[in-house]
């Protein structure tokens, strides 16, 4: 039963992929000779774009291969497989009007038949945090480097201030969210992680003493 919906829904995302890509070409507003004249004018700059993204896509799968790894063996899944699947969920993720929408459930479903399915959805959903808390500390980075470096240079300085000001609140408040959120659900699949455990056991208590309220009542 398991292999025939896992079935219908690789072919629901195989058709839904197709059906972006006509929808692209029908709607493409420059022309192919003004297109194959920009890819020869891009040179052997194209390839390395290329090979820079192909290693880009080798370090998302490696960081989610070691959250699978940190939660048990996954000997029946080879890393050339998961990188299969990074690229194939990135992809799915491109052609969605909102991110995150398409790449991730099929990262899951693809997953499920290796690892089961709540170890499959605890790392996919902690592989993502993980990547949006990367870019939270990437910006962060990039307005202190402005604002000590390049700030009296242009005129914007007090904007980025602001920037400076909100954006360690906006790290702060996720990292506390992250444990709130996900951390109990990725309990479930055996994963071990120390400020997780910290965050639930104040979330187990409230839970508990909600359960024992409602049978009394």
């Amino acid at each position: 039963m398991y292999i025939v919906l896992k079935n219908k829904f690789r072919n629901l995302f195989l058709a839904f992929g197709i059906l972006a890509v006509i929808i692209m070409l029908f709607t493409f507003d420059v022309s192919y000779d003004e297109l194959l004249d920009n890819l020869r004018r891009a040179g052997f700059y194209l390839p390395l774009v290329l090979v820079l993204w192909l290693f880009i896509y080798l370090i998302n799968t490696l960081s989610w291969y070691i959250i699978l790894r940190s939660s048990g063996p996954v000997n029946s899944l080879s890393f050339a497989r998961l990188y299969k699947f990074t690229v194939s969920g990135f992809a799915l993720n491109y052609v969605t009007p909102v991110g995150l929408m398409g790449g991730e459930p099929y990262r899951i479903m693809e997953l499920t038949s290796y690892v089961g399915v709540e170890r499959a959805t605890s790392s996919v959903i902690l592989y993502v945090m993980m990547h949006i808390f990367s870019h939270f500390c990437f910006w962060l980075s990039s307005v202190l480097i402005y604002v000590f470096f390049l700030s009296g240079r242009l005129g914007d300085g007090h904007c980025l201030g602001v920037d400076h000001a909100l954006l360690p609140f906006t790290c702060h408040s996720f990292y506390q969210r992250l444990p709130e959120r996900y951390g109990c659900g990725m309990r479930t699949s055996g994963q071990s992680y120390p400020f997780l455990e910290e965050a639930c056991s104040p979330l187990r208590g409230t839970s508990q003493r909600k359960t024992g309220n409602h049978r009394q009542s």
